[in-house]
């Protein structure tokens, strides 16, 4: 009933095959999927190591890891300690990125470095309310935090 013409010389944009390949690539396998979630995994490390020696200098920081604590006062040391532990769980995921266990694991590390940069922001909010907003610690006590995640993008 209907027929499909081809029109000559009328290609989509470029933008639009390089996120249709894009997604393509992201969906064909699951490898591709732990790739991607490593590499999040990877971001999220490094913002957290930053932030960590940031706050540390800062006075902010009560590292309850024990190895973490001692390693503190030399940054070389604490980035080394950090990144090799998530070069270490970085080499096991991608070992196995063909099967479901990787997957799984890579979101789950994932979901939890998420749960960190959250509790980072909130960590700086307060730090900010407290150094150069003029707030007393009774009025910390009061803040509902809930306000703060709901009002504000996380990012």
């Amino acid at each position: 009933m209907f027929k499909t013409v081809a029109i000559p010389n009328l290609s989509p944009p470029i933008a639009a095959t390089w996120l249709t390949r894009t997604i393509d690539w992201f969906t064909a396998a699951r490898s591709h999927r732990v790739i991607c979630l490593v590499m999040g995994l990877w971001v999220f490390s490094i913002f957290d190591v930053a932030l960590t020696m940031l706050a540390h200098e800062q006075g902010m920081l009560d590292e309850s890891n024990p190895i973490a604590r001692r390693l503190l006062n030399s940054p070389p040391a604490i980035m080394l300690y950090k990144l090799s532990l998530v070069t270490f769980a970085s080499t096991i995921i991608l070992s196995n990125r063909r099967r479901l266990v990787a997957e799984l694991a890579a979101g789950g590390v994932l979901a939890v470095y998420t749960i960190v940069a959250i509790q980072w922001r909130l960590c700086y909010e307060l730090y900010v309310l407290t150094h150069i907003g003029d707030i007393r610690s009774q009025e910390i006590d009061a803040i509902d935090l809930t306000i703060l995640t709901s009002s504000a993008p996380l990012f």
